[in-house]
């Protein structure tokens, strides 16, 4: 910006729309740094009652954000035997955040164009795993180890992102009583989940719907 204040006289068109674009850009990535920094403070210092969960429209809600970027990467989602899944217990704005953050990843990294499956399953220990699972060319050992982190980047598969999206994903899952994690090989593609405990008969007696694992072969 100070370049082009000092001299946008002498500047090509070419060289002033690089130039705005990386400005573009930089205020893009300062004001998602900064929103994310916003949620992790709440979601540490704020104290939430899980509630029974419409999952089907926290996913839809948390993919109608995206859909600018859904778009432009023609990316296909595939939303598996929803009414098959499990009941569970959260907090909607928090929950969409993590639909959100693991779809992106989903769509950013993923395969060209990304095939994207969004579904859930019960685990043995009787919470509810919920994930997504991608086309793109997978994560080595090491690398799954330090996703959840803050301020990882996900170097192998070339993130441009801040590291930030995983760790706040951790935190709240974490905060709701689950837990993150991912299931990964070199070329088949990752599956990231999360599991939420599932709704019991006390919880159904005076409670409502909040509005707002797979293997890899």
């Amino acid at each position: 910006a100070q370049l082009l204040l000092s001299d946008y006289e002498t500047r090509s068109p070419a060289e002033l729309d690089i130039a705005l674009g990386e400005i573009y850009r930089t205020g893009e990535k300062l004001n998602t740094i900064i929103e994310e920094l916003m949620l992790l403070s709440g979601v540490r210092k704020q104290e939430v009652v899980p509630e029974p969960l419409d999952m089907g429209s926290v996913v839809r809600d948390g993919i109608e954000r995206l859909q600018l970027l859904i778009q432009d990467q023609q990316a296909q989602i595939t939303l598996l035997d929803e009414a098959m899944w499990p009941a569970a217990l959260g907090h909607a704005p928090w929950i969409e955040e993590v639909w959100a953050n693991y779809i992106s990843n989903a769509i950013k990294y993923g395969g060209r164009p990304p095939v994207i499956q969004v579904g859930a399953t019960v685990q043995p220990d009787g919470k509810g795993r919920f994930w997504v699972r991608d086309n793109g060319p997978g994560l080595s050992a090491e690398a799954q180890m330090n996703l959840f982190t803050p301020f990882t980047r996900l170097d192998q598969v070339h993130s441009k992102g801040h590291g930030l999206g995983l760790s706040i994903v951790r935190r709240i899952v974490e905060k709701l009583g689950g837990q993150v994690g991912v299931e990964s090989k070199p070329g088949q593609g990752s599956a990231f989940f999360f599991t939420l405990p599932l709704i019991t008969t006390s919880d159904t007696t005076n409670a409502h719907p909040s509005d707002g694992s797979p293997g890899l072969g």
